[in-house]
């Protein structure tokens, strides 16, 4: 990839960080920012200072697509201390109690609202259980504080609060994809100082990549009219995804090239028999330089 090339990139990407532990979301986002020399910079899914794993960083216009690209649910292991010795029947069971849909309060540290909310725990994993601390997996809705679940499991059993924590995933971003802060200073002074690209190139990705839409594809004769500010009418589709229903977000694509995102005002099966009338509106349209 030509240098020209990396440098567009540069403000168009996603960089998923190994974020460490002793830093804000914020300030690491801001690190990425200065390294890369983008114009702008944001990140999905906020960690906690003391929490480390898995952060999507956007660099430059797909900070405009971060709302699309956090994903529902998030991954995390971490260890829970109890303040009295249980068998691991007796963890497994209370953290059965804890699976499914539950009403969180935030903690005091979070700089949300304090109201009471509806979050879902899809699961909850013992791995490994020595003395008083066990080891778990848990993936769970986004906006879940598993601080708080540790504290609500603890009322249950006597006293519990987490010790330590890790984000693996968010959604299917996998912490395989994610790279540290050191790793992305070597590649941009390779590119700096060496003219190469080679480590930098594997560690920029498309924002496209990461949202998980169903498709809507579009003539290539109705771009032109999408990226300035035209709809999507029905004989603009050339293809609905199967199974997309009348209000679901989809993405828009002619062809590879990724366009936008919309909200269906018609189903996969009604743009088959509808010849006219409006097929997705425009949420964000994605405009290459």
């Amino acid at each position: 990839m030509p240098n020209h090339e990396i440098q567009k990139n540069l403000s168009n990407s996603i960089i998923v960080i190994n974020k460490p532990p002793g830093h804000s979301s914020h300030e690491i986002t801001t690190f990425v920012k200065k390294i890369a020399g983008a114009n702008r910079s944001g990140h999905a899914g906020t960690l906690d200072p003391d929490v480390s794993g898995v952060l999507p960083v956007a660099l430059g216009r797909a900070t405009k697509l971060l709302r699309y690209i956090a994903g529902k649910d998030k991954t995390y292991v971490g260890i829970v201390k109890f303040k009295r010795i249980m068998g691991r029947s007796e963890v497994e069971a209370l953290f059965k109690k804890f699976t499914g849909e539950l009403v969180q309060t935030p903690p005091k540290i979070s700089a949300v609202r304090k109201v009471a909310r509806k979050r879902t725990v899809y699961s909850l994993r013992l791995i490994e259980l020595q003395g008083r601390m066990a080891l778990f997996e848990t993936r769970v809705d986004a906006g879940t504080y598993i601080r708080t679940l540790c504290e609500d499991m603890g009322k249950l059993c006597g006293g519990a609060r987490m010790i330590e924590l890790r984000r693996i995933a968010v959604g299917k971003i996998n912490e395989k994809e994610a790279h540290t802060m050191e790793e992305l200073i070597d590649a941009m002074w390779l590119l700096k100082n060496r003219g190469d690209d080679s480590l930098l190139r594997g560690m920029l990705r498309a924002p496209e990549e990461f949202i998980d839409l169903p498709k809507v594809l579009i003539k290539e004769s109705a771009v032109g009219s999408v990226f300035s500010g035209a709809q999507v009418m029905i004989p603009a589709i050339e293809r609905m995804e199967t199974g997309v229903r009348k209000g679901d977000r989809v993405a828009l694509y002619c062809g590879s090239l990724f366009i936008g995102i919309g909200i269906a005002q018609i189903s996969a099966a009604e743009a088959k028999t509808t010849g006219h009338g409006l097929a997705v509106k425009l949420e964000r349209v994605h405009k290459p330089e």
